[in-house]
C-alpha cells in the first residue's frame, strides 16, 4: 500500500485500476473497490498494512464501471457496507440497467469485458451521493460531479490537502496525464467541460482511477490534458 499523505493510501493489488483508501475518523472510506478478481487480494492487502476490513464504514464509486465497481461482491461479504455513487450510476449498480456505453467496436469491447471478463454481482446497498452534499465520514472531501466518461461519473476534491481523486475523468497510465480515447466515453462534450472545471481547482496531487499518483502542480497536468483534447 502506498502512502499518498496523511490519511491518504492507494493500494498496490488492484493491478490496471486504482483503489484508495481514507481513514477518517474511526473508520475508513474505500473509493472504488477495482474489479472482481481483485476483492481477496485488496482484502489481503489491507490486513497486510495494519488495517482491519471491518472499520470500512463505506465504499464511494467514481463511477459503475466493473473495473471500479466490481469487488463489491467479495468486499460485501464481511460486512453490509453502504456504496454510494451518483444517482445516474445507481439503476447499474441495482441491476435494473445496463452498463450504458458508446456506440461501435469500442463500446461492444466495453460491453464484452464487462459483462464476461470482469463479472460482478449488483446490490441493493447502494445510495446515491449529490454534488455539493458531503459523504458521511468524510466532510472534508468534496463530491464533485464530473460526467462525460459516464453520465455519473464524480471525482473527489479536498481543498485543505489539494488532493483530487477523478477516477476515469483522466488517466495517468503511461505517465502522463490524459483523457480516455472518445471512443469510451459517453459524451465527450461533456468530458471536456468536467476537464476544465478541474482545471480551475488549486490541485497539487492527482490520483486517477488509471496509472501512478501525480504529486506536486497537478493543476498544470490537467490543463495541459484539457489543451491536448481535440474539439468537441
Amino acid at each position: 500500500m502506498i502512502r499518498i499523505a496523511d490519511k491518504l493510501h492507494q493500494f498496490e493489488s488492484g493491478g490496471f485500476v486504482n483503489s484508495y483508501l481514507i481513514e477518517s475518523g474511526s473508520d475508513l472510506t474505500l473509493v472504488d473497490t477495482g474489479h472482481s478478481r481483485s476483492a481477496a487480494a485488496l482484502l489481503h492487502e489491507l490486513k497486510g498494512n495494519g488495517f482491519s476490513p471491518k472499520d470500512i464504514g463505506r465504499i464511494v464509486l467514481t463511477h459503475a464501471h466493473p473495473d471500479h465497481a466490481g469487488g463489491i461482491g467479495g468486499l460485501k461479504e464481511l460486512r453490509h457496507i453502504r456504496v454510494y455513487a451518483h444517482p445516474k450510476e445507481l439503476p447499474v449498480l441495482h441491476g435494473k440497467a445496463r452498463m450504458p456505453r458508446p456506440e461501435g467496436f469500442s463500446g461492444a469491447l466495453l460491453r464484452f469485458a464487462g459483462e464476461r471478463l470482469l463479472p460482478w454481482p449488483r446490490t441493493e446497498a447502494a445510495f446515491a451521493i449529490e454534488p455539493g452534499t458531503p459523504v458521511r465520514g468524510i466532510p472534508q472531501w468534496q463530491v464533485l460531479h464530473t460526467p462525460g466518461h459516464t453520465a455519473g461519473s464524480v471525482s473527489l476534491f479536498n481543498p485543505v490537502s489539494q488532493i483530487l481523486i477523478c477516477g476515469d475523468v483522466l488517466s495517468n497510465r503511461g505517465g502522463t496525464p490524459h483523457a480516455f480515447w472518445r471512443g469510451f466515453n459517453q459524451d465527450n462534450a461533456a468530458l471536456r467541460r468536467s476537464i476544465e472545471a478541474l482545471s480551475r481547482l488549486d490541485c497539487d496531487i492527482l490520483c486517477c482511477g488509471h496509472g501512478p499518483v501525480v504529486r506536486g502542480g497537478a493543476f498544470r497536468h490537467i490543463e495541459a490534458a484539457l489543451k491536448r483534447l481535440p474539439p468537441a
